[in-house]
């Protein structure tokens, strides 16, 4: 029997989609390449992705105006990669200026998993100690008591701020920022907070500077130590193009209240990325698992895919915010129940995700245009339209079904030998 038999057979076993079943048939019994064969669900993404654009809520609101939709299948042999990106849509809700290839995303929290690599580089090459304490390496936040960079990290106790640091200029924000304290100093569960990444990211700024021996800025650290090695060299903070999306604004901040305040560059939120630059850091992620990681080492891997208490009520949370694997699925995750333990997802407010399994070789990300200002309660919720929640999960799950098909689909050719290059394809809605 052979290995693409074997495969067959196993997958005939677990799976009951006999619609699947049939496709694949129709595609090695009409010899199709390995593109056509993906295109029998790049077919079905546009459907499910045209869907999501014109839908609307109970009140008359498009859930979004925008979308990048990437899906990243890297083969094992790397003959056969694989990526699919659609892009649809505007800018914002009041332009008719469209979503291209080029478009950057203000992606909001999603900017906790690059400090997140950037503090773990850091701690790989010795340059950092994630067991120092705060008040000992950054005098600037001396009311954080023995609380260490490691429990930052682990979203460790109840951060607050005697001051509020949204709505202020930069200066009366990151002065307000400083009178930052433990209102509970527990080390027993995840409580999610933007503090600890706001502080994480100052004091990589403090201790770089110093080694340094010159002021460095933060941005430019993670441009050093993370960014340019990937190669991703459009991602950024405060975007000098108009070409943004997902913001609400015009003026190439981001949408994030605190990190604005701050000047737009922070720790927890801030910067703007596309798919095609996601997809560069997920091939470091994935490569990682066999330790061809470029920036990310096998070490940082088993940290961004760690489940920090287990057994909280939160146990599909890891560190600074990471969503991981649940066996709840996408009920209780932004990880599909398809993937693989150890994976895990980082969400923004402004509703993109960057979705990672290191073990099947799979990255999906959503970045969207969801943003909608209103002061009417009736009409939103977190700043975007009511339901929103909802129906980008239902997108989700169809666009990992196909996924899922398509990396069978990919295996198989591979173990053919069918010699196809690698593949990137990008479908335009508009």
């Amino acid at each position: 029997m052979s290995d693409v038999d074997i495969i067959l057979n196993k997958l005939k076993n677990s799976t009951k989609d006999i619609e699947f079943l049939k496709e694949l048939n129709e595609c090695l019994e009409k010899r199709m390449s390995l593109s056509d064969a993906m295109s029998i669900y790049e077919n079905k993404i546009v459907r499910y992705t045209e869907e999501f654009l014109k839908a609307k809520n109970e009140f008359g609101i498009n859930y979004i105006t925008g979308i990048s939709t990437c899906i990243y299948l890297p083969s094992k042999d790397n003959k056969n990669d694989y990526t699919y990106t659609i892009i649809g849509g505007t800018r914002s809700r009041n332009s008719n200026e469209k979503i291209n290839q080029s478009t950057l995303f203000d992606v909001a929290s999603i900017t906790k998993l690059f400090t997140l690599i950037l503090l773990l580089r850091l701690n790989d090459l010795g340059l950092i100690d994630l067991n120092a304490k705060i008040c000992d390496i950054n005098p600037d936040f001396q009311n954080l008591e023995d609380y260490t960079l490691y429990d930052l990290m682990r979203l460790h106790g109840v951060l607050k701020t005697k001051k509020e640091v949204e709505y202020n200029n930069r200066y009366t924000a990151y002065e307000n920022l400083k009178t930052l304290y433990l209102e509970d100093n527990s080390r027993d569960k995840n409580n999610y907070n933007d503090y600890g990444a706001l502080v994480i990211a100052n004091t990589i700024e403090k201790i770089m500077s110093e080694k340094l021996k010159t002021k460095v800025k933060y941005k430019d650290i993670l441009n050093m130590f993370v960014l340019y090695p990937l190669d991703m060299m459009k991602t950024t903070y405060n975007p000098e193009t108009i070409n943004v999306a997902g913001n609400a604004n015009s003026l190439s901040l981001p949408h994030d209240p605190k990190t604005k305040a701050l000047g737009g560059v922070s720790g927890s939120a801030g910067i703007f990325t596309n798919s095609k630059e996601l997809c560069l850091l997920a091939k470091d992620i994935i490569n990682a698992k066999n330790n061809k990681g470029i920036v990310i080492s096998k070490k940082m891997l088993d940290t961004l895919g760690e489940v920090t208490f287990p057994n909280d009520l939160d146990s599909n949370k890891g560190n600074l915010g990471l969503f991981i694997k649940h066996p709840g699925g996408l009920a209780m995750s932004y990880v599909p129940d398809e993937f693989s333990p150890g994976s895990f997802a980082s969400q923004g407010w402004t509703g993109s995700v960057a979705t990672f399994d290191p073990t099947k070789r799979i990255h999906q990300n959503i970045l969207v245009n969801a943003i909608y200002n209103s002061s009417n309660e009736t009409l939103v919720k977190n700043d975007k339209p009511k339901g929103y929640h909802v129906e980008f999960k239902k997108y989700q799950n169809k666009i990992t079904k196909c996924t899922i098909k398509m990396k069978f689909i990919q295996e198989i050719y591979s173990l053919i030998d069918d010699k196809n290059e690698n593949i990137e394809k990008t479908s335009l809605l508009n």
